[in-house]
């Protein structure tokens, strides 16, 4: 009875379509567009997520607590890692040991909060308005993976992987009121996150958001 309501829900779906002049393979509809691999599979380890503004492209610390807790989030509910440290702990002890003279090195950060590997985040650019490709808001980063317990990068093996963000859409008055930049600083922290996050596991592809490969 289910795999008949089912087929019957397909036919029904496919004729409306049809009728839009948009046709649809019946697997495409039932299972949703193709998927997108991960571009790198993390080991199942103790993580943390370092997120580093060393550049000050973002206004506030708490976005780079967004972005990394996001990203958290994100692999913890797609079972793709078994623990994470929370970053504002990662985000605090940089902050207390950090400085512009000797900064403290990412190895050092992971084995003080315990973790097994750190996924490194080193924000690039982080603009609400005129971005290079859909003129709003736009965010890059630059990703690395460190095994903490055998003090090697995991990956990319040079360079780092860069991931690109959009948001569309946003109501220009926003940007008049330091309220409404907030907000839009928040979105935008959350949907680097989320694409960051992506990279680790397998998920529907999406129109917004890119990766752009190794940068060195």
């Amino acid at each position: 009875m289910i795999r008949a309501q089912t087929y019957l829900y397909a036919l029904l779906v496919t004729g409306a379509l049809a009728g839009c002049n948009i046709l649809l393979p019946t697997s495409y509809i039932l299972q949703g567009g193709p998927k997108a691999p991960a571009a790198y599979v993390l080991p199942s380890k103790r993580t943390a997520v370092i997120v580093d503004d060393r550049s000050n492209r973002m206004s506030r610390v708490a976005l780079r607590v967004e972005i990394g807790e996001t990203i958290a989030t994100q692999l913890l509910e797609n079972d793709v890692i078994p623990e994470a440290i929370s970053t504002r702990d990662s985000v605090a002890y940089a902050r207390r040991s950090d400085s512009a003279k000797q900064p403290i090195s990412i190895q050092r950060i992971g084995e003080a909060l315990g973790a097994e590997q750190v996924i490194f985040i080193e924000v690039d650019q982080f603009v609400l308005a005129g971005g290079s490709e859909q003129g709003g808001p736009e965010a890059m980063a630059l990703i690395k993976v460190f095994d903490i317990t055998s003090g090697t990068r995991l990956w990319p093996s040079a360079g780092s992987e860069a991931v690109q963000s959009f948001i569309r859409d946003i109501d220009p008055s926003l940007l008049t009121t330091s309220a409404g930049r907030r907000e839009i600083e928040d979105k935008l922290a959350q949907q680097l996150g989320s694409d960051i996050a992506k990279m680790f596991y397998e998920h529907e592809r999406r129109e917004l958001g890119a990766r752009l490969g190794v940068k060195k």
